[in-house]
């Protein structure tokens, strides 16, 4: 029964102070939902930031690819490819004029880079190219080519008076190779130099061609011809020979006078001073 008067006892009573902290703490728990739901606001936002992450990293990988893609297959091709590729066409044998026009027929272009001798593609006409024939190439590319100046000749220089050595080395210089070489008694050039050539010199021949060397031995000796002595006295020619050099010898007795029947060298043979001649008479005196 004393319970009543206590509980209306402080609505007469003037505000304590003391009271307050009952009137604060009547709020506080309406604001405790407040404070039980921002932790479950906070743990959704972290996944949905994640996915929109992932899907915006998706989005620019995707665009990435299909740039590339599109770069690959058409600006690059445009840039690269963009004139055409055509094929080398073969210009072995064609001369300098036609091969540059049969190149533009095709968008190509001719550069000379270099000529050279070969024997086996006449002067003037394409001997070699870079790239080779069927090579594909774009639009507007240079092709290098090599022109050939057909067969090498050389002119034989002038030996006249040279050693035989000297000779050999200047002729091999020139491009032309040694023949044979003849040996001959000449007087008006020394013994062991070049009195000419076969062709002569100033002729002009195909590179590694021969040429013959004519080389002297010195002066030519003093030389005869054997006259035809059948029928003459072997005593008078006997002494006409003995008289310029040559030597007679005739067999012993009958056969060493008389007319002459036999002589050897045979008559017309060239012979030396000094040689033997061999006569034999038929061993009846002339009267």
């Amino acid at each position: 029964m004393s319970a009543p008067p206590d509980r209306d006892e402080p609505r007469d009573a003037a505000p304590a102070a003391d009271v307050a902290p009952v009137a604060d703490a009547t709020p506080a728990p309406a604001a405790a939902p407040e404070a039980t739901s921002w932790p479950q606001v906070e743990r959704r936002r972290p996944g949905r930031a994640l996915r929109t992450a992932l899907l915006l990293v998706g989005l620019a990988g995707a665009a990435f690819a299909t740039g590339l893609a599109l770069f690959n297959g058409l600006v690059m091709p445009q840039l690269i490819h963009g004139r055409g590729e055509v094929r080398v066409p073969d210009l072995s044998s064609l001369s300098v004029d036609r091969a540059e026009e049969t190149l533009r027929q095709l968008g190509l272009k001719l550069s000379r880079a270099g000529e050279r001798f070969d024997p086996s593609v006449p002067r003037g006409l394409i001997l070699q190219q870079d790239p080779p024939p069927q090579t594909a190439v774009r639009s507007g590319r240079r092709v290098l080519v090599v022109v050939s100046l057909g067969e090498e000749f050389s002119s034989v220089p002038q030996l006249f008076g040279m050693s035989l050595r000297g000779a050999r080395v200047l002729i091999e210089r020139t491009g032309l190779a040694v023949g044979g070489v003849t040996r001959a008694p000449l007087d008006d050039v020394g013994e062991g130099l070049v009195a000419g050539t076969d062709p002569p010199a100033e002729s002009v021949l195909p590179r590694e061609a021969p040429v013959g060397l004519l080389v002297s031995t010195g002066s030519a000796a003093e030389s005869y011809v054997m006259p035809a002595l059948l029928g003459r006295d072997l005593g008078t020619v006997r002494r006409q020979l003995e008289a310029v050099g040559f030597r007679v010898l005739s067999p012993e007795g009958a056969g060493s006078r008389g007319m002459i029947i036999l002589q050897q060298p045979a008559p017309g043979t060239r012979v030396d001073p000094g040689a033997t001649v061999n006569l034999q008479g038929n061993g009846r005196s002339s009267s």
